[in-house]
């Protein structure tokens, strides 16, 4: 193993990481003059008058995470110990496909119980106890589970499971893998889910009418670095419009609060 090289990938990280938190810290300085000027309880009121209302009553407690890195991998290229299906590689995406040569009968109202069990399985899919439901990033069509380690929960697309569905079979999967996951700060506070909802709200991410049915903490690449890639936490915040009734998802950076407009995971 070369050692000199991964020193230099590393020390290259934390050198992007600082100057990324330069920037991040003025822009958050100014996104929070913006949102300072209404008390929370002006900005429940005015919240409620726009007829948002919310599932569950957010918490005002910080919750806690770190600056993670992992360094690119094609472990999912080796794959001997699956059987019953045909597997591919695209080395560029780093992820597996697979296609089941019979496709597994799942449960009708909640699949992810048959998963649950399938998935553990080393013939079925690699590491697959590493990886945990997400209810709130699936479809009918799309059965999404995340990678999950000791530091939480992952919802950048570098670390899913997710299966297709058709009817009540699962036809086949994707597959990526995020590994070897390095702290690259000690563990700090975050914003809270109720100043996440609120930022949001007073940058006019939430419209009128909303419901907003979920808030989750999980991790999200942030920046790439040769060959690596750097995650933070992330506020994800789910509501339905009351106009389109589709599921939308707005996301926030845990750390500092500004607003995410990158879509991906």
């Amino acid at each position: 193993m070369d050692f000199k090289r991964i020193e230099i990938i590393f020390l290259c990280v934390f050198v992007a990481l600082d100057i990324f938190l330069f920037f991040s810290y003025n822009q958050s300085r100014n996104a929070v003059v913006m949102t300072n000027n209404s008390s929370p309880t002006t900005l429940a009121k005015e919240m409620s008058q726009d007829n948002i209302v919310l599932d569950q009553t957010p918490s005002d407690r910080p919750s806690q995470g770190y600056y993670l890195a992992s360094k690119d991998s094609n472990i999912l290229q080796n794959h001997p110990d699956l059987k019953n299906q045909a597997v591919t590689y695209d080395g560029n995406k780093r992820q597996l496909h697979s296609v089941l040569d019979v496709p597994w009968t799942v449960n009708r109202t909640a699949p992810q119980k048959t998963l649950n069990r399938l998935k553990n399985k080393d013939q079925n899919i690699l590491y697959g106890n590493q990886y945990q439901y997400a209810p709130h990033l699936s479809d009918q069509h799309n059965l999404v589970y995340v990678q999950k380690q000791g530091s939480g929960q992952f919802y950048s697309r570098e670390g899913q499971l997710i299966f297709q569905i058709v009817g009540r079979k699962v036809v086949g999967y994707q597959q990526t893998y995020i590994n070897g996951v390095t702290f690259l700060r000690e563990k700090q506070n975050t914003i809270s889910e109720r100043r996440a909802i609120e930022i949001l709200y007073t940058n006019n991410e939430i419209p009128s009418g909303a419901r907003i049915r979920w808030i989750d903490l999980a991790y999200k690449r942030l920046l790439r670095v040769r060959e690596s890639t750097v995650y933070i936490p992330v506020w994800y915040v789910g509501f339905v419009n009351k106009n389109s009734k589709v599921p939308e998802i707005r996301r926030i950076n845990a750390f500092n609060g500004t607003i995410i407009k990158d879509t991906s995971n």
